[in-house]
């Protein structure tokens, strides 16, 4: 019991402190893992900002275009019977048409960006599931070979007096086989002497009548 007792201890203790290595590890990771998260989930809430915006300036760019021809039909209306109105009609045309290209600028800047955040989201969450899949790898990796470790070296004389016990416990349950199989042994020995002793009967019959026939020939 005390060997048991003594491996059982040993193999506890290094356990302990390859948990208490695995356990900074994993700590260190999983905290750095939490900040790229942090900072994938504040980029998901610019994406969603940045969509908001994308679908204002889509807006804004249909109501400019629908005034540009509105006013450009209203110049033409106008004509020469009313000059300073279809002046006024074509500056706010022009002025529409300037605001047109600045949001349309707008809008491809905004789609843009946003495609490279999706792309981006996209990137890190697959590098997060890669990380987590190496991190529980790693983290079994290391625990077996600790495991190993501790068995191979401090557990070594344990084990090897653990095999001595099952060396001398088998050669007690060989020699109790031999003292079961005694009994049998003498059994067949004794019915051996019996079938010595009918052979040789046997045997005296068959060279009686053989000596009985000559007889008679003779």
């Amino acid at each position: 019991m005390r060997l048991f007792k003594r491996l059982n201890a040993t193999i506890q203790s290094n356990f302990n402190a390859f948990l208490d290595q695995i356990e900074n590890h994993e700590a260190l990771v999983t905290e750095a893992m939490h900040e790229v998260k942090t900072a994938a989930a504040q980029a998901g809430a610019r994406l969603a900002r940045l969509q908001q915006d994308e679908d204002k300036l889509a807006a804004r760019l249909n109501e400019l275009r629908k005034e540009i021809t509105q006013w450009k039909e209203r110049a033409v209306q106008a004509g020469t019977a009313d000059e300073a109105r279809a002046l006024e009609c074509v500056r706010r045309m022009a002025r529409a048409t300037s605001e047109e290209a600045s949001t349309e600028a707008q809008l491809n800047n905004a789609r843009e960006l946003r495609a490279r955040l999706v792309e981006d989201l996209r990137g890190i969450q697959g590098k997060l599931d890669e990380l987590q899949r190496k991190k529980h790898a790693l983290a079994t990796r290391q625990f077996r070979a600790e495991a190993m470790k501790a068995i191979q070296s401090d557990g070594a004389s344990a084990l090897d007096e653990i095999t001595g016990i099952f060396d001398r416990w088998e050669t007690r349950v060989t020699e109790a086989e031999g003292y079961v199989a005694g009994p049998a042994l003498l059994t067949d020995g004794f019915e051996q002497a019996y079938r010595h002793k009918e052979d040789q009967e046997a045997l005296r019959t068959t060279l009686q009548a053989l000596l009985a026939e000559s007889k008679t020939s003779a």
